[in-house]
């Protein structure tokens, strides 16, 4: 079967119907292609959010790492019902001027879409975890050539190395990584209207972490909710050994139609490995932001 008859018989998959045993021979068996790799260094911080439903405070380790297995039950865009992952967002090393340089940003509209919207208003919680890589870590990227390539600098870095990267390689290995990397570039950008949607970049997540001889903790790629202007990783529960938690917050969000004003409630600063911690409440800043919204109270946010 060639590169195109397989990316064919996945693009017609009707993938609401669970076929996860044909998606994954399909994708283990597609033969030789050439990827990016990214390398995170000892240093690279990495910050995973989470919204505080129902009130709750995160001040344990755990609250801010991966979802435990036995509550892992969908697919994701990069993680399977089989086999949670960690994710996070980064900001990359060099950002252009009037581009996107916050992943607190990307991580809350990750967190809560109701962000994007701009008609609706609302006050709600989040919490925010910042991790450091202390080993390096290997992520393929997913590099996307059209979706996503004016979006940002970096992913122009990346899609442009890959062409210089595969325009030395045998024709027929160029031809085939193109068209099989554009498939994918699609799929984990995709909107999707159920969690089986998710089921070839999940999978292929999955083969990819499970390399034999070949050290792949995670995939980086855009994110969706911020039309690529962030960046998303996920990686294995494994790879978590190679970060530390530093610091840990929890936040405000006060938000008025399209207008949004984030104001930070609790901090601490920890060692890297710390399990259990309290956070440290600071001075309110809940005027200041409801002022920035020009309304007197959160009631005014219903």
């Amino acid at each position: 079967m060639t590169i195109n008859e397989r990316i064919e018989r996945l693009k017609a998959l009707n993938l609401r119907a669970n076929p996860e045993k044909e998606v994954r021979e399909l994708l283990t068996k597609i033969g030789k292609l050439g990827h990016v790799m990214v390398t995170f260094h000892k240093g690279k911080p990495i910050l995973r959010a989470r919204p505080n439903n129902g009130g709750e405070r995160f001040e344990i380790l755990s609250d801010y790492s991966f979802k435990p297995q036995e509550f892992n039950t969908t697919y994701q865009r990069a993680s399977t019902p089989y086999r949670t992952m960690f994710y996070g967002c980064i900001t990359p090393e060099n950002v252009g001027p009037g581009e996107l340089n916050n992943s607190r940003i990307t991580g809350a509209i990750e967190a809560m879409p109701w962000l994007r919207d701009k008609t609706t208003s609302g006050y709600k919680k989040i919490s925010f975890g910042k991790w450091i890589v202390e080993e390096d870590i290997n992520l393929l990227a997913l590099v996307h050539s059209n979706v996503y390539y004016g979006a940002s600098s970096y992913t122009k870095e990346l899609a442009d190395a890959y062409e210089k990267f595969m325009s030395i390689q045998d024709k027929e290995i160029l031809e085939n990584s193109k068209k099989f990397q554009q498939f994918l570039a699609n799929e984990f950008s995709k909107e999707v209207g159920t969690h089986l949607d998710y089921m070839i970049s999940a999978t292929f997540t999955d083969i990819v972490t499970k390399y034999p001889g070949q050290q792949i903790d995670g995939v980086l790629y855009p994110s969706v909710r911020t039309s690529g202007q962030g960046f998303n990783i996920a990686i294995t529960p494994e790879a978590c050994s190679k970060l530390g938690l530093y610091a840990a917050g929890e936040c405000s969000i006060y938000k008025l139609k399209d207008h949004t004003v984030v104001g930070v409630d609790r901090i601490v600063e920890l060692d890297g490995k710390t399990e259990k911690f309290k956070l440290i409440e600071l001075p309110s800043d809940q005027r200041a932001c409801l002022d920035q919204l020009g309304v007197s109270s959160i009631d005014d946010l219903k």
